[in-house]
């Protein structure tokens, strides 16, 4: 898989290789499908430029938040994915326990994202501002 020099997906697998954390990137088919899935049972208010999901989304703020939330976590896999343009279009970055995903992020460059798990029961979007949830999740 060839992935663009500035795809999000190959920055957070630089990474999650660099603090020894297992990861994979998926692409094409699956991921698309998985999106699309995630996609239609959440109906995100927006999934390009400033993410959202709606306003019945629950909310903390990214500044205070972002370097600790994945601490609240189930110990499983959390599927990561971004806005679908060519750079990362049908990618979805794949760490294999949700709760290191803050360390991943912190040794990143800055980003926005969505995160959910294998069975989509439950979304998160990280944008500049806030972090969003909705689902069977809950992050205080």
């Amino acid at each position: 898989m060839k992935l663009h020099e500035f795809s999000k997906a190959k920055e957070l697998f630089r990474s999650a290789t660099e603090l020894s954390i297992d990861a994979e990137i998926i692409t094409d088919e699956i991921a698309r499908n998985y999106i699309k899935k995630v996609f239609e049972k959440y109906k995100p208010g927006k999934t390009s430029g400033h993410f959202s999901i709606s306003s019945s989304a629950r909310r903390i703020p990214t500044d205070e938040y972002e370097s600790s939330f994945s601490r609240n976590l189930k110990e499983e896999k959390a599927y990561v994915f971004f806005e679908q343009n060519q750079i990362d279009k049908n990618t979805v970055f794949i760490i294999s326990d949700a709760r290191e995903l803050s360390k991943v992020i912190e040794n990143s460059f800055g980003m926005e994202y969505f995160i959910s798990n294998q069975e989509t029961s439950y979304l998160i979007a990280v944008n500049w501002y806030s972090i969003e949830y909705t689902g069977e999740v809950n992050l205080n």
